[in-house]
């Protein structure tokens, strides 16, 4: 029995029957601009290299992936599996493409891992190409085993960073936590390099289940960041952790749609098989959540406390602030946003043109 398909495939299908083949492509493309909305994933997908995969295996993999529209995958080997992947997604009808990283890991260990950006070309379009975060960006070379790996992407009305991380898995708690507390620098030296542009995604195995408030402390500390998943939710085949998780500020994320899970596969496709699951497939389950594309909810609004009262505007306010010829948010004067455009505009007047406040230098 099919378990997923991607609602592309049968919509084309149907309409070569009814239309032809010329006339339902155009219909498809059609109703591939009216999507709304984008399903993303982050998995780690287990030892995921060219000789560890047969073709039967790589199919599961497929009829799993096939589901999303954009996935950040790690514990990827080679390029060689990404490619044929690819072909087998291709054949299924959904046309994919990706970005890949260099390989990342100590010079010395035999085996180094990539990261992956796997998206459906009919909806999600590179902006701007991955690259691995620069570990020496704060002075220390050594903060990652695994340096993080991000691009920028765009769908529908939806532009967005994702960065990926596969934090070191390490007998010694505090090995992994000295990686996860450096990733609040990793996330502002993105959003630092897209300018105005705050949608940053942070996806992956982090090795550590979300309620160790010391490893994720520094970046919970950021406005209005939030993570999808919570204990006792589980992650691993055997529910035995909740690594894999997806982190984003919600005041600059207003995308999100309210929908996300854990794709419980070796429950549906492997009857609970937890050994054939790990097997033929992986030994994590995809993390998901759903954005709204269609520009419908990327209001921008001023940050709140929990449980705080939005403020009232006091009469004849006259503050000063900064705005960017395409961006979204004021900026206090001397921010690193305005060194491409600069105009002075009231606080009163860029809350009412829709300007939300910069994460970075909070005005």
């Amino acid at each position: 029995m099919l378990r997923k398909y991607h609602f592309s495939v049968l919509l084309l299908l149907l309409l070569i029957v009814s239309v032809g083949v010329g006339d339902a492509q155009d219909i498809a493309e059609q109703a591939l601009n009216q999507r709304s909305e984008l399903k993303l994933a982050a998995w780690n997908i287990r030892n995921l290299s060219h000789g560890n995969r047969t073709d039967a295996e790589l199919r599961k993999i497929v009829k799993i992936l096939i589901d999303y529209d954009f996935i950040a995958i790690s514990e990827l080997l080679d390029e060689k599996v990404l490619k044929r992947i690819q072909r087998f997604l291709s054949e299924s009808g959904a046309e994919y493409d990706y970005q890949i990283s260099d390989p990342v890991g100590h010079e010395d260990e035999d085996r180094r891992e990539r990261y992956a950006f796997l998206y459906y070309k009919g909806l999600v379009n590179v902006i701007r190409d991955g690259e691995l975060y620069p570990d020496a960006a704060d002075g220390n070379p050594n903060d990652f085993v695994r340096d993080p790996y991000w691009a920028t992407f765009r769908a529908g009305e939806f532009d967005f960073s994702v960065i990926v991380v596969h934090v070191d898995w390490d007998d010694a708690v505090a090995v992994k936590r000295a990686e996860i507390m450096k990733l609040a620098a990793v996330y502002q030296h993105v959003q630092e390099a897209n300018g105005d542009e705050d949608d940053v995604l942070l996806v992956g195995d982090f090795n550590r289940n979300p309620d160790d408030e010391e490893a994720y402390g520094e970046l919970l500390k950021l406005p209005s960041m939030t993570h999808l998943f919570r204990l006792p939710q589980k992650s691993h085949i055997k529910d035995s952790s909740l690594y894999d998780n997806i982190f984003f500020q919600k005041d600059y994320v207003t995308e999100y749609a309210g929908r996300s899970g854990i794709d419980k596969f070796d429950e549906t496709d492997f009857g609970n098989d937890d050994d054939a699951a790990s097997r033929a497939v992986s030994d994590h389950r995809p993390v998901w959540a759903v954005f709204r594309i269609d520009g419908g909810l990327d209001v921008p609004r001023e940050p709140l406390v929990f449980g705080e009262k939005p403020k009232e505007e006091p009469q004849g306010e006259t503050e000063t602030v900064y705005i960017t010829q395409t961006g979204k948010k004021y900026h206090r004067d001397g921010c690193s946003a305005l060194r491409r455009s600069k105009k002075q505009i009231a606080l009163t007047e860029a809350k009412q043109k829709g300007y939300g406040p910069c994460s970075r230098c909070n005005p």
